[in-house]
């Protein structure tokens, strides 16, 4: 007996299946484009303390604020988990996220690269498997969830491949870090 007492999907978040996060390799890089875009900031801000009369101040002071928000931005992403239970799918943190309930789910289509979940209204979430570690375990722990599955052999389409944010966040976590760099130079 609990201190609350409620049946099964009223209120409460069910026991998760599965919890997965994003691969190791993204996790570090989104680190190193928060430090780096942190300390090149405070180099470049520096650099502009020392003249700030120069042509270009202004840019030189907001350029490293841009690039400290692209991998602030970057670094919560690839914090973000994916949980499944039984009462549907959760993408998110331990304080914020956003949830797919089962009901809501009218089929999960499970593609070689990835799954999309089918709403009764609205468009399909996908999960790309590039996207999240162990994307094998997320396959399987979709199928235990006991939601209607619809296997396909190939690839995903490619309206829901463009879903996926993971090369894109990736390739704005390196142009963080350069464009830091970059500033950095212009500054001195």
């Amino acid at each position: 007996m609990s201190v609350i007492d409620l049946p099964p999907g009223i209120g409460l978040v069910g026991t998760p299946l599965g919890v997965f996060e994003a691969p190791r390799g993204s996790v570090r890089l989104s680190t190193i484009a928060l430090v780096s875009a942190i300390v090149l900031g405070a180099i470049t801000w520096y650099l502009v303390s020392r003249h700030p009369w120069r042509r270009g101040s202004a840019t030189l002071f907001a350029l490293p604020i841009a690039y400290a928000l692209l991998a602030g931005v970057g670094f919560a992403i690839r914090r973000a988990r994916v949980a499944v239970t039984r009462d549907g799918v959760r993408w998110g943190w331990i304080a914020f996220g956003f949830h797919q309930s089962a009901s809501k789910i009218v089929r999960a289509h499970i593609y070689r690269d990835g799954i999309a979940l089918e709403a009764k209204q609205g468009s399909q979430w996908f999960l790309a498997a590039r996207d999240w570690d162990r994307f094998d375990a997320l396959v399987r722990q979709v199928r235990r969830s006991e939601l209607p599955i619809a296997e396909h052999a190939g690839k995903a389409p490619l309206r829901q491949r463009l879903q996926s944010y993971g090369r894109f966040l990736d390739l704005l976590l390196i142009f963080a870090i350069v464009g830091s760099f970059a500033t950095v130079l212009w500054a001195s």
